[in-house]
């Protein structure tokens, strides 16, 4: 049997400023507002995860056919938040969040937690290097965010925190295993390129030292 694969990527700590393309020309629209000199000095640190899958052929984490597979429900670890959803410039309560999980739909963002309906319907509207205010501000405000990130059959996941999620989401991942589903856990540094990125299609069974499977 073909198993499932769902790897996850963490990066922290990291400054969101860094996402916008330095080399664009317009990586920086003039009309932002400065950035306050302490916050340069001082930068926030920010918790950024990737979850993506996939099922033989099949690249994206949407792409999982098992229910069981699928880590929606493991994201339990953010229970008890109350989650909003922002469609073309809409925000309305979601609630099923597994189901938004398995199917997007449009949905351009996802906000677990207290998130002003402004700033998720910005981050949900432009460019996400355009977005780097809105979405520092619903972090802040202790709003855990999450966007569909196009894969090649589906929609894989990213998501971003104030707070550490790497732990958390590991241990409801071990506390969830499921027949046929393999699970790795990696840093993303260590896999920005394309060929460490599709590790599992090379060296599956010898991983490299820096994938850890669960």
């Amino acid at each position: 049997m073909t198993p499932a694969l769902v790897k996850y990527f963490h990066e922290a700590p990291v400054h969101l400023e860094a996402l916008s393309a330095e080399t664009a020309p317009d990586a920086r629209r003039r009309d932002e507002p400065a950035m306050p000199l302490a916050a340069l000095l001082t930068p926030a640190n920010y918790y950024r995860g990737y979850l993506a899958g996939s099922h033989g052929d099949r690249v994206g984490l949407t792409a999982i056919p098992d229910p069981a597979a699928f880590p929606g429900p493991r994201l339990a670890v953010f229970g008890g938040l109350a989650w909003r959803g922002a469609r073309e410039e809409e925000v309305t309560e979601v609630s099923d969040l597994d189901a938004v999980l398995r199917d997007p739909s449009g949905v351009q963002a996802l906000a677990g937690g207290a998130a002003g309906e402004a700033d998720l319907r910005a981050v949900a509207a432009v460019e996400r290097r355009y977005a780097v205010p809105a979405l520092t501000r619903l972090l802040d405000g202790g709003a855990v965010v999450l966007f569909p990130e196009q894969a090649h059959d589906g929609f894989d996941w990213s998501l971003f925190s104030a707070t550490p999620v790497k732990d958390r989401l590991v241990a409801a991942l071990r506390a969830h295993p499921g027949d046929g589903v393999r699970r790795f856990v990696m840093p993303y540094r260590r896999a920005r390129s394309e060929h460490k990125f599709y590790f599992d299609r090379w060296t599956l069974d010898a991983l490299p030292e820096w994938v850890e499977e669960l």
